[in-house]
């Protein structure tokens, strides 16, 4: 990170102890007031008149706002600039300035599931303030919030969860004509996996590959690669499922492809891949976002589901806690699409310790909470050791991790002794990880060159938020990075004459690209918790199977808040499941209430 934003990054910090700590006595600011001749109101607030442009660091980089006041008034408050990811900053930057406006305050919550952008926002809107010379301790004034009064609804369906899998289940069902209630316990809508998704999505037989003159990548082709690897590695996958989803991965491409994701790229023949290198998670979650309310579906967010009701043996609805208060929704049936539980330390303890207490590139939302309902009301689980770590995470100055896989083919991996350990196109992404954990400290340095940057507009963005090394030269790289530099220069000239060569004699990779282009970077890596594989239990068709082995009726679930046997992110690709599984289940569920 430049040392800018490591400035920028600790007057965050400060900033964000604004609710404990005070800036200036009210003595102080009155005596400025009289000194300038502001007028205080009512409320004693009193500013300079005029418009003050403040800065923040957010997740991806700087953020640039405007404030502009009268003499006793924040009059508006703007977001200029930022490099904060599409959809998962909507909802800070368009509520929180209209918060501090109406409440005149920066007493202003933050949005669940954006923490980092709307500190920035709270942050830089502070800044600004001072400058025009408010009083911070005034300017922390609680303000009463309206009553809402909530009330028990009642629907045909209740969808729990809005990622990928909740929101396709809902357009499903909407689009056949049932009624749907969805629930979100973030602040926006895909605040779960499909949100954080930053690579890819694999799927065969769809018209992109078709368009792209892809060979053996049908359906068929896909299944066989699938039940290879699993066969192969003794998983513990169900065929079923593999079948499902290679059958069906196509189709549900185009669907997206129609509703606005921009898929154009192809690697390894399955890999769909956004034209310009962005992100594929927030462009889907756009795409439905705009097709659920294209469809009027009522969804609702800051709504946590925490039971399910059960009457005389089937799921009748769930209770749910909001800001305004708890309530109840009952429904015909039940859909659990929560996501996995790789933020809850509890069950990741019980089922998979060895990923315990490792940083995490998936979203906070993922705690577990449909697995934990289901399991209450007596739903049996499945494969709930199966978890998938990635090799590929940075951490940033606050502690949170970005995930690189985007790099995975444009990378070479350099321990601190200067030398390769595993081959990085293996196609185990666990077993690159626990390689990993076996050197010091458990990283090392992901290298690229410049190709990545010009290629993949996540990593550009990635690079000018400071998150990378960078030289003109890999001397000079070595230079600034913690290597034995005499190994390093060694073990690059060697990778680059194997990329000539088509031969990797240590490690015996494919390798695709030469890294040798002008500049060089450097990322240091560790292994993360990123998703897990295991869950509720259910059938072809997403029917919850209880203890007993019995279908749950009215009960449903879909994508990793079950698994679907889909076994550790080897043959069972998380986005490509809950997309597929989003539209099996609310398939299923609309046939059932026929």
């Amino acid at each position: 990170m430049t040392k800018k934003m490591k400035k920028m990054l600790s007057l965050f910090l400060c900033i964000a102890m604004l609710f404990t700590l005070t800036a200036c006595s009210s003595s102080a600011t009155s005596n400025a007031a009289k000194d300038t001749g502001k007028e205080e109101t009512s409320d004693g607030l009193s500013f300079t008149p005029g418009t003050y442009v403040a800065e923040a660091p957010g997740r991806n980089g700087i953020l640039k706002l405007e404030v502009t006041v009268d003499e006793s008034k924040i009059l508006s408050v703007k977001v200029l600039e930022h490099s904060e990811t599409a959809r998962l900053s909507d909802a800070p930057i368009e509520v929180i300035p209209q918060k501090i406006v109406e409440g005149q305050t920066l007493k202003v919550d933050t949005i669940a599931g954006a923490s980092l952008t709307s500190g920035a926002i709270l942050a830089a809107a502070k800044d600004a303030l001072i400058k025009a010379g408010g009083d911070i301790n005034k300017l922390m004034k609680d303000v009463a919030k309206e009553k809402v009064e909530v009330k028990d609804a009642e629907t045909e369906i209740v969808i729990v969860g809005a990622g990928a899998s909740g929101m396709i289940a809902s357009i499903k069902a909407a689009a056949a004509g049932k009624k749907v209630i969805l629930v979100e316990k973030m602040g926006m809508l895909g605040g779960g996996d499909t949100m954080m998704a930053s690579t890819l999505l694999n799927a065969a037989g769809s018209s992109v590959q078709e368009k792209l003159n892809i060979p053996n990548s049908s359906a068929e082709d896909f299944y066989k690669q699938l039940d290879g690897i699993a066969t192969q590695k003794k998983m513990p996958a169900d065929r079923t499922t593999l079948k499902t989803y290679a059958d069906r991965s196509g189709t549900m491409v185009d669907w997206l492809v129609e509703l606005g994701v921009p898929f154009g790229r192809i690697t390894n023949t399955f890999q769909h891949k956004i034209e310009d290198g962005s992100a594929p998670g927030t462009h889907i979650v756009t795409a439905l976002s705009k097709e659920l309310d294209r469809l009027n579906v009522d969804y609702r967010l800051n709504t946590k589901a925490t039971s399910i009701i059960m009457e005389d043996g089937k799921a009748t609805g769930i209770e749910v806690e909001t800001p305004d208060g708890n309530y109840k929704i009952k429904a015909k049936a039940v859909i659990m699409t929560t996501g996995g539980f790789s933020n809850n330390p509890e069950l990741l303890a019980k089922y998979n310790p060895t990923w315990l207490n490792r940083p995490t590139t998936g979203s906070a939302s993922l705690t577990g909470d449909g697995i934990i309902m289901a399991e209450k009301i007596g739903a049996a689980l499945y494969n709930m050791d199966q978890v998938k770590a990635n090799y590929l995470a940075h951490i940033i100055d606050d502690g949170s991790a970005v995930s690189l896989t985007a790099i995975n083919n444009h990378t070479v991996l350099i321990n601190h002794d200067g030398k390769r350990f595993v081959n990085e196109d293996h196609g185990s992404i666990n077993y690159k990880s626990e390689q990993m954990m076996k050197q010091k400290g458990s990283e090392a340095y992901a290298v690229f060159d410049q190709t990545v940057i010009e290629d993949l507009k996540l990593m550009k963005g990635y690079n000018d938020s400071g998150y990378f090394i960078s030289a003109d030269t890999l001397e000079e790289l070595a230079d600034k990075i913690d290597v034995n530099k005499e190994n390093f220069l060694k073990t690059m000239k060697d990778y680059q004459t194997y990329a000539t060569t088509g031969v990797d004699k240590e490690f015996g990779r494919k390798i695709s690209d030469p890294i040798d282009k002008s500049k060089y970077y450097a990322a240091l890596v560790t292994p993360s918790m990123q998703s897990t594989y295991g869950g509720i239990k259910v059938d072809k068709t997403g029917h919850v199977i209880s203890t007993e082995e019995k279908v749950i009726p009215g009960l449903y679930a879909a994508g990793s808040t079950s698994g679907h046997g889909a076994a550790a992110g080897e043959v069972g690709y998380a986005l490509i499941v809950a997309v597929v599984y989003g539209d099996v289940v609310g398939e299923a569920v609309v046939a059932d209430l026929k």
